[in-house]
């Protein structure tokens, strides 16, 4: 069944279609919608009209072509007394201020007195300062609706928009910039998982963590540097992604490095420091320089980093694995012929408390280290944590992606031993 808000080809004008539509349907959050945007005062008993794609008095055009040619506001909220706030929605196409002039024009010719112009785009650009107008994100319009708790028309537009994201992330329309903004990973018993969704969420978390100063200091990462160059996995068992570490730029592949990854798996977000296969020999040596004792350390200054930075996390598990895989072809999906995951509270003591119930078995960490000293075939590592949707709360949070950084900044003991 088509979407309630599905009335137009154009994404501007199915988005500016859901918005007048919940604005239309509740007085009391178009009147709280209209302080947010001009920041005027309003009366409780004030009454004002919604429209789209029409002027004040006159038909609305219903043909996307007509819309077009007539240049008209996307919406126009008005009280019939000369005030008026005209909105105007980009995605794709770049905000003009001739276009905005035109709009502020039409309405003093009929007659509006005290005008407002606002636009909803997808990115601000530093360089581009337009007159008279402010300027939102359509994040900042996401943030105010998901803030209205208890009105049922803004979770609606909200979700609406987390769907439509998700349609143009995959038809490749959305060229910058984001419609919505990582609120946590709602998947658990309730919430299924879903691909499109995890990818959606995957994306919007990098994007926040890639700007983050700490990381960029502690880790030295290359805010501006690219992931994966395709997000795949549909039929699989999750998706992942990474930033890549500023000294990877000389790299030919991604995989010459070790890299920061985060996964969203179906019953558990992992957030993990990657060591490929394929890294630098030098790298490989320097992880191994000194035995296994000196390699064992590593691993238990990063267990205590984890300890200080997650262990108050109920449901958070520190965790190492390691995987030896074939491909098939160049291009087919691996074959994992053997796997390697364990809790790396069995390698080390730390406090009775985050222990848990979690018995000591040191010989998984051993046989991760014999198994790279004796290395033979295709094997990557990793270590950092997890959090499983069912056991830890702060997964379904924005403030799960604190708690991810600080596992990579508590992993930095073993970048900077491979990288020596």
């Amino acid at each position: 069944m088509r979407n309630l808000f599905d009335q137009y080809d154009q994404p501007e004008n199915r988005l500016t279609h859901a918005l007048v539509c919940v604005l239309q349907s509740d007085q009391v959050l178009l009147r709280k919608f209209v302080k947010w945007a001009t920041g005027d005062s309003i009366a409780r008993r004030r009454h004002f009209e919604v429209l789209e794609q029409q002027l004040p008095g006159e038909e609305g055009a219903t043909d996307e072509l007509e819309i077009e040619r007539k240049g008209l506001p996307d919406a126009w909220i008005h009280d019939g007394e000369g005030w008026a706030l005209l909105i105007e929605s980009k995605i794709q196409a770049t905000l003009r201020q001739g276009q905005l002039d035109r709009h502020r024009r039409t309405a003093e010719r009929r007659g509006f007195s005290h005008i407002h112009l606002i636009a909803f785009v997808p990115q601000r650009r530093q360089s581009s300062v337009f007159e008279d107008v402010r300027v939102f994100e359509w994040t900042e319009l996401y943030t105010w609706m998901r803030g209205r708790r208890n009105c049922d028309w803004a979770r609606r537009l909200t979700e609406y928009m987390e769907v439509l994201e998700r349609k143009l992330a995959d038809r490749n329309y959305l060229k910058e910039g984001t419609m919505t903004v990582f609120s946590g990973v709602p998947f658990g018993s309730d919430c299924p998982y879903n691909y499109h969704e995890a990818k959606r969420l995957l994306h919007l978390a990098l994007n926040q963590l890639r700007q983050s100063r700490e990381i960029q200091k502690r880790l030295r990462i290359n805010p501006s540097g690219k992931g994966r160059p395709a997000i795949t996995g549909r039929e699989g068992s999750g998706v992942w992604d990474f930033l890549p570490l500023a000294a990877s730029h000389v790299a030919k592949n991604f995989t010459e490095y070790p890299h920061l990854t985060m996964g969203i798996q179906r019953d558990r977000l992992i957030v993990i420091v990657t060591i490929p296969n394929g890294i630098r020999p030098v790298f490989r040596r320097n992880l191994l320089a000194g035995g296994e004792v000196s390699f064992v350390e590593a691993f238990e200054t990063v267990f205590n980093s984890l300890r200080r930075s997650i262990g108050n996390v109920r449901g958070a598990s520190p965790f190492a694995e390691i995987i030896q895989r074939h491909y098939p072809s160049q291009r087919s999906t691996p074959i994992t012929d053997a796997r390697l995951e364990f809790d790396l509270r069995t390698a080390f003591r730390g406090s009775k408390r985050w222990r848990v119930t979690v018995k000591r078995q040191p010989e998984w960490l051993r046989a991760l280290y014999e198994a790279l000293s004796r290395k033979r075939s295709n094997l990557q590592f990793a270590v950092g944590a997890f959090f499983p949707y069912e056991h830890c709360e702060v997964v379904h949070s924005p403030e799960i992606l604190d708690h991810a950084a600080n596992v990579w900044i508590a992993c930095r003991p073993l970048i900077e031993k491979a990288l020596g």
